[in-house]
């Protein structure tokens, strides 16, 4: 096979699984969720604990893909999570008890960490070695087409359909896009890298220190953006009809992200493209209960979906380049403070909501978070009289 076919099929396999792991294992929950809660009672602080769930197992699953080294190891935990990505949304269906569902999203959120960290490591390890790393813009595009597929899908068998079809439903598709995920990603050539042994991160550093905080906020943001921004919708009878739009939106605007805030961040700056990041997805969160209206709610879905995976890009690049004698150390620590905000973040504004009777809270707290990652963000700058390097690892 010509090392051309060979490379787009293992873009194939990569996009495949960013559908299945993200798109639908993770991100199905958001426009089904409305249906769920109208059908079995389900508060708005039994749904930021399912989001929280599903981040928990997230982060336990990044957290092991982190240790693995051997390529044959990888292989064989990014194959478990395929399957398991598969079956851990179809059986959604089976209960409609919180406890249930909550474990199925934890282990859900496990195989996401499958696709999404050992799946774009393995398809990283071959496209650096065919000297085409840019390519890894393109595997990241599944992310967002998944959401695409899953929220066109959604919102065509809403009317006629259940929240428990739904989950079968979108099973279905998964079980088809796990056929090229688990047949086209190899691990030919590939072998395990020398483990670097570094001087370890400075985690005292002030930098260091506000970078954390800052991504931790980030982390809320995008879990409490991404669980209550369609149900907050459904329950606006202005946004109500076009929520499921403005979903398919947030996933058109999610597919090329990555590439774009890279580009800017390459031309503007780290802190100034993620500034502005930051600024564009607080006003996307804010504006659908700022203003309510339809347009509001697309444009808003369409800002939220261009910022959130845009950041985790510059941030863990900027990670790689804050400790260049350790990468993985501060990477790892980086993805922790997101996990953090990922399961607290939901778990938060879920009880608020739930207490204060003010749905709207939730997309305002997604906003205040975004908008308090710039202050933190700041102190991770580095001052004109004192240039980064190593004993400085800062933001410039």
């Amino acid at each position: 096979m010509s090392q051309p076919i060979a490379t787009w099929k293992l873009l194939c396999a990569g996009i495949s699984s960013l559908i299945l792991v993200m798109g639908i294992a993770r991100f199905a929950l958001t426009p089904l969720l409305p249906a769920m809660q109208a059908a079995t009672g389900l508060g708005d602080d039994g749904a930021g604990f399912l989001a929280a769930s599903n981040y928990a197992g997230y982060l336990t699953g990044a957290l092991i893909a982190s240790r693995l080294r051997k390529p044959e190891t990888k292989l064989r935990w990014y194959r478990w999570g395929i399957v398991l990505a598969v079956i851990t949304t179809a059986i959604m269906a089976l209960s409609d008890h919180v406890i249930f569902w909550s474990i199925m999203r934890y282990f859900g959120g496990m195989t996401s960490a499958a696709g999404m960290v050992v799946g774009t490591a393995i398809v990283l390890d071959h496209l650096k070695q065919r000297h085409r790393p840019d390519y890894i813009g393109i595997h990241f595009s599944g992310v967002g087409f998944g959401v695409i597929i899953s929220g066109t899908v959604l919102t065509l068998i809403e009317p006629i359909m259940g929240w428990a079809e739904g989950w079968v439903i979108v099973g279905a598709i998964g079980f088809l896009l796990a056929i090229p995920a688990l047949l086209w990603m190899n691990i030919h050539g590939l072998s395990a890298p020398k483990v670097a042994h570094g001087e370890g991160v400075k985690v005292r550093s002030k930098p260091i220190t506000m970078l954390m905080i800052s991504y931790c906020l980030a982390g809320a943001t995008f879990s409490i953006g991404t669980t209550f921004i369609i149900t907050i919708m459904a329950q606006s009878p202005a946004l109500a009809d076009s929520r499921n739009l403005a979903w398919i939106l947030l996933g058109v605007a999610l597919a090329p992200s990555c590439y774009f805030w890279m580009r800017t961040a390459i031309k503007m700056g780290d802190f100034k493209a993620l500034s502005a990041a930051y600024i564009v997805q607080a006003i996307g969160c804010a504006l659908p209960v700022l203003w309510p209206s339809t347009a509001s709610a697309l444009i808003g879905g369409f800002m939220f979906g261009s910022c959130f995976m845009g950041i985790v890009t510059v941030v863990l690049a900027l990670g790689g380049k804050l400790s260049p004698h350790n990468p993985s150390a501060l990477i790892g620590i980086l993805v922790v403070s997101y996990g953090v905000g990922q399961i607290v973040g939901p778990i938060l504004a879920g009880i608020a909501m739930e207490q204060t009777g003010f749905s709207e809270l939730g997309l305002w707290s997604a906003a205040a978070c975004s908008l308090l990652s710039i202050v933190f963000l700041a102190g991770s700058r580095c001052r004109n009289d004192q240039p980064s390097s190593e004993d400085c690892p800062c933001l410039t």
